[in-house]
């Protein structure tokens, strides 16, 4: 397959740069409809998704304008051939993991049939599951599941030492700090990566008489809302001190209700969310674990711990459906069954080698 360039722009074009076809028939797309009128066809997707199928789109567009193949005399659906996407991919490649990768394209093909419905966008959801297969054959999730309620407590105990360390560099304090009720948040609460980076205090994060809420409404979800639950009690006096103590010195005077700061008092990007992940995980929970890993790690242990919490899986996680929930209950009886068949394996060699040794069982 041919190459292109080594290096690509990964910028999202915004909507409004968008050309001015593109951006009509999406704007098409987003119309309520009304008596007389049809909805769009993304009209029912929740504001998230609709951000970030078009923040996807916008990157799509940004490739195309590096290749000298964005002009604006050409439709959205010509644009997306076989050939085309086949250069999108090899570009990404080098720069993007699996996942990933295939999280483009899927995205690709989630948006086309509203920018061009008239088209038959079979093949691109082909070549979207053909990655996604690919993907899972590389990095297999059922071995990294650990449990929540352990990667939990190394997350309190990671704050607490951090409390009880002395200050001698502030701002590398309060952004270990940061990091470790983030990854804790996340743990206990294991929402979306995108509504994690997007909580802002007095909006999101409300105090109550005895602790916080959490109060997430339709635009903050991927699969509808609203949705509430209150901070765990082991979380809140670490959150009162966050907000009272490290918040504070991060802002260095900037003024926004964005929960989480960056070191130059600037709200944490979706980016930056996942890069602290990568760097902090480590220190904190023994080994480095992505958000979207942490949700499975925490709806796998609900199966194991809770056989019929199926719908508080499904209710804790955001799913639209049970179906998702129910395969980490498949795959949660499976990781016992294992252990299980682990344990029994172990015992037996132990039987064995006392046998040998002429010892008693």
């Amino acid at each position: 397959m041919d190459k292109t360039s080594p290096t690509i722009d990964r910028r999202s074009l915004p909507v409004s740069a968008w050309p001015e076809q593109d951006r009509a028939l999406w704007q098409a797309a987003c119309e309520a409809g009304g008596p007389l009128d049809d909805a769009g066809a993304a009209a029912d997707w929740a504001p998230a998704t609709r951000r970030g199928r078009a923040a996807n789109y916008g990157r799509w567009l940004t490739f195309l304008g590096q290749q000298g193949l964005l002009t604006s005399d050409a439709a959205p659906g010509d644009r997306v051939t076989p050939d085309v996407v086949r250069r999108y991919i090899d570009a990404l490649r080098p720069t993007l993991a699996p996942l990933s990768l295939w999280t483009t394209i899927d995205q690709l093909a989630a948006i086309m049939p509203a920018l061009a419905p008239d088209v038959d966008w079979g093949w691109l959801r082909r070549t979207a599951r053909r990655l996604k297969r690919g993907a899972a054959n590389q990095r297999p999730v059922v071995p990294r599941i650990r449990n929540a309620a352990d990667l939990y407590q190394r997350a309190l105990a990671a704050l607490d030492g951090i409390g009880d360390k002395p200050e001698a560099r502030p701002f590398a304090h309060a952004t270990a700090f940061r990091d470790a009720l983030m990854i804790a948040l996340t743990v206990a609460r294991p929402i979306r990566r995108r509504t994690l980076a997007g909580l802002r205090v007095g909006h999101h994060l409300r105090p109550t008489s005895d602790g916080f809420l959490i109060q997430l409404e339709r635009e903050d979800l991927k699969c509808g809302g609203p949705m509430s639950f209150p901070l765990p009690a082991s979380l809140v006096p670490h959150m009162a001190r966050y907000l009272d103590q490290h918040r504070p010195r991060l802002l260095q005077g900037h003024a926004h209700d964005a929960l989480w700061i960056t070191r130059e008092g600037l709200p944490m990007t979706l980016n930056g969310v996942s890069s602290r992940f990568e760097r902090a995980t480590p220190a904190v929970l023994g080994e480095q674990i992505n958000p979207h890993l942490l949700r499975h790690c925490a709806a796998t242990s609900i199966a194991l711990d809770d056989p019929q919490g199926a719908r508080l899986t499904a209710a804790l996680l955001g799913h639209s459906t049970l179906r998702t929930s129910e395969r980490h209950y498949t795959m949660a009886k499976g990781l016992e069954a294992s252990r299980r068949y682990q344990a029994t394996l172990t015992d037996h060699i132990i039987r064995l080698r006392r046998a040998v040794r002429g010892e008693r069982p």
